[in-house]
């Protein structure tokens, strides 16, 4: 039967890297990665870690993981709320003299977004208030789209 060591031999030099397991904070918000690996980080920053912008897209496994967890912490409407809120800020697509290309290189990525979230969650948008929201959002997105 293999034999547990006593717990201050794991943290001797010969046992125990303690540089292994610290991880460094990504300098945009908070977040935590290990090994390129996103470990954790507020709400908030995971939140704008899922809102694409003009040279970023978030990874497919994180759209569906964070969908999926964030629901522990909050109601996906309430989700949906600060996803448009985070899209219409941070994309300012409530500024009327805004760059045409900017919107036409934003607005594919968003409507990604919405689209494998619709996909993958149907029944979040059973909810009126998803629903508002998304219909907000599709249309300040597809008004700056010729």
């Amino acid at each position: 039967m293999p034999q547990t060591h006593p717990f201050a031999a794991m943290f001797d030099s010969s046992g125990y890297n303690r540089n292994l397991y610290l991880s460094k904070e990504d300098n945009c918000g908070g977040l935590y990665y290990h090994d390129n690996n996103l470990l954790s980080g507020s709400l908030e920053a995971l939140i704008q870690h899922l809102v694409p912008n003009v040279d970023y897209y978030p990874d497919r496994t994180y759209i569906f993981t964070f969908l999926l967890s964030s629901r522990l912490f909050m109601h996906p409407y309430e989700l949906m709320a600060k996803v448009c809120h985070l899209c219409i800020e941070q994309q300012r697509l409530s500024e009327p003299g805004l760059d045409k290309n900017r919107i036409q290189k934003i607005a594919p990525k968003i409507l990604q977004l919405l689209t494998e979230w619709t996909e993958t969650f149907l029944y979040d948008f059973r909810d009126e208030r998803m629903m508002r929201n998304l219909k907000e959002l599709s249309q300040r997105v597809a008004s700056g789209d010729e």
